[in-house]
């Protein structure tokens, strides 16, 4: 009997990237292994943002690799991190050293990320979160999300910045998204219109004692800034993500 699959998506912190032994078992292994899933081959990509995860999420529903009765484990990384894959030369990260930081993204080096506007970048990553997690759940029954970063604290951001972007009255604002040739998205906000916001439906939370994933990894980190090498580590993340999902199917019985 073939078995349904597990499909992850995200960036290194979705893999095994650090398990000092290859072959040993990473977080998402011990969750197919739990609830009697396959894990598709291919899972999170190391220092990847939203776009190349984006990219991986349309391929396999291009490929038919998706059924409605998978579970898929969705991720985005960090909402600031740079990244995209139609950079000419595939390879190309903003990190190499013959990086044109000047023709692609108008600053001197890699030390001057924060002059790029952040406002823009958050906005894009949470739409294309939130795009993300409607398009899978169209097509799979299954799909639950996790956050690196409090999602209470991203929808706050996301509202002040969605009403500084959109209220006439912020005449600056207005002048990036024509500088950004996003003019068009421009449209009237009033303190009484709050922006659509993602609901992070089947969101898998933090274990309890920790601000939020990120802080659960860096308090339990490999030298790297990842997920421990440790065993337990990686089944107590795991659980978090079995609990939820085995919560989830016993209410649709109910």
């Amino acid at each position: 009997m073939v078995k349904n699959k597990l499909h992850i998506f995200g960036c290194s912190h979705s893999t095994g990237v650090y398990r000092d032994d290859n072959n040993k078992p990473f977080w998402a292994d011990y969750i197919a292994e739990s609830l009697g899933l396959q894990r598709f081959p291919r899972v999170g990509q190391s220092g990847k943002n939203v776009e190349y995860i984006l990219f991986d999420m349309l391929e396999r529903i291009l490929n038919n690799d998706i059924s409605k009765s998978d579970t898929i484990i969705l991720n985005t990384s960090y909402p600031l991190r740079f990244g995209t894959p139609r950079l000419q030369n595939y390879n190309k990260n903003p990190l190499d050293y013959d990086f044109d930081y000047d023709k692609i993204l108008g600053i001197k080096d890699y030390e001057y990320f924060d002059e790029l506007d952040s406002g823009l970048t958050f906005n894009l990553w949470y739409h294309q979160t939130f795009g993300a997690w409607k398009l899978l759940n169209s097509i799979c029954d299954n799909v639950y999300q996790w956050c690196l970063v409090d999602v209470n604290e991203i929808d706050k951001t996301f509202q002040s910045l969605q009403y500084k972007l959109h209220n006439p009255k912020n005449p600056p604002f207005d002048d990036l998204l024509s500088k950004y040739n996003m003019s068009h998205t421009a449209r009237i906000r009033t303190d009484d219109i709050k922006a659509p916001l993602n609901p992070w439906n089947n969101l898998v939370k933090c274990p309890d004692g920790y601000d939020d994933w990120d802080n659960y990894i860096d308090l339990n980190q490999h030298p790297q800034g990842h997920l421990n090498d440790i065993d337990k580590l990686h089944k107590d993340f795991a659980k978090q993500f079995i609990n939820t999902i085995k919560q989830n199917e016993t209410k649709r019985l109910l």
